[in-house]
């Protein structure tokens, strides 16, 4: 697995394929393995994808002082970035579509275009109580109910009901250890003061937007007026799907190879 050294930060990631360059960006508490076989997807459709796994979550370095940083996260993004083909287009999911606005807001000719999945910029209370919920989850319960208390919300209902198997086998593997709990325990934290409203002025880049019409976490008006933030930026949003867009709209994943390309 490729690594990246960077200020004694050590960045795992996978990499697949020959072509342009993407980048995936995890959600909360996951790294590459959460897009499953994704990045062989991207590479079937003509690109070099890489798949990130975040400093403090094995087999990337332990976080500096325990403590999950947004800034820090998104040079690490660009530092693993640097390795692929450019520019590079980043693809970040819910926690990771923040990460890549940080990461596009920096002005760094690295980056060629930007795509946040069932994430927005926008801080609301609702938000806070969802992160808060996040952070409880992972400090309250045991980690072996983590999977059965979140699948109803990282899926859509129609992705739950057409696909009750895929969501069971999903629930079993969701099985986090004391580190990982930890891991996203801080990065719960980390959410509930994060305001990424300033950054989305400063993106210059091409940048998409996409939403679950079912997505109870991240609501789609929420996207909607994420993309309005961002100069340069479209949004959609995909009926039949919730927070797990890729997973469960093969046209949420076309809309973004067609706009890599």
């Amino acid at each position: 697995m490729p690594v990246v050294e960077r200020q004694g930060r050590s960045i795992h990631h996978s990499r697949d394929g020959d072509g342009p360059g993407i980048l995936l960006i995890p959600g909360l508490g996951s790294g590459a393995r959460l897009f499953g076989t994704l990045p062989r997807r991207f590479m079937r459709s003509g690109f070099t994808c890489a798949a990130i796994d975040p400093v403090g979550l094995e087999p990337s370095s332990p976080l500096p002082g325990g403590i999950f940083d947004f800034t820090q996260a998104a040079h690490d993004v660009l530092a693993v970035a640097a390795t692929l083909p450019q520019p590079v287009t980043l693809v970040g999911t819910s926690l990771g579509g923040k990460v890549a606005l940080c990461a596009a807001a920096m002005h760094n000719d690295i980056v060629g275009k930007l795509v946040m999945l069932c994430s927005s910029a926008i801080q609301t209370a609702r938000s806070k109580r969802v992160y808060r919920w996040f952070e409880l989850l992972c400090t309250e319960i045991d980690g072996k109910h983590l999977g059965e208390l979140t699948a109803p919300f990282l899926f859509g209902e129609t992705f739950l009901n057409q696909k009750a198997g895929v969501v069971d086998d999903i629930i079993r593997s969701t099985k986090p250890s004391a580190e990982t709990r930890a891991f996203m325990q801080t990065q719960a934290r980390a959410l509930q003061t994060f305001d990424g409203q300033a950054l989305c002025p400063k993106v210059d880049v091409p940048t998409l937007c996409l939403a679950g019409a079912e997505d109870t976490l991240t609501l789609p008006h929420e996207v909607t007026a994420t993309a309005a933030l961002i100069p340069n930026a479209q949004h959609h949003c995909f009926e039949g799907a919730g927070h797990s867009l890729l997973l469960e709209s093969a046209q949420a994943f076309d809309h973004v190879t067609n706009f890599a390309k």
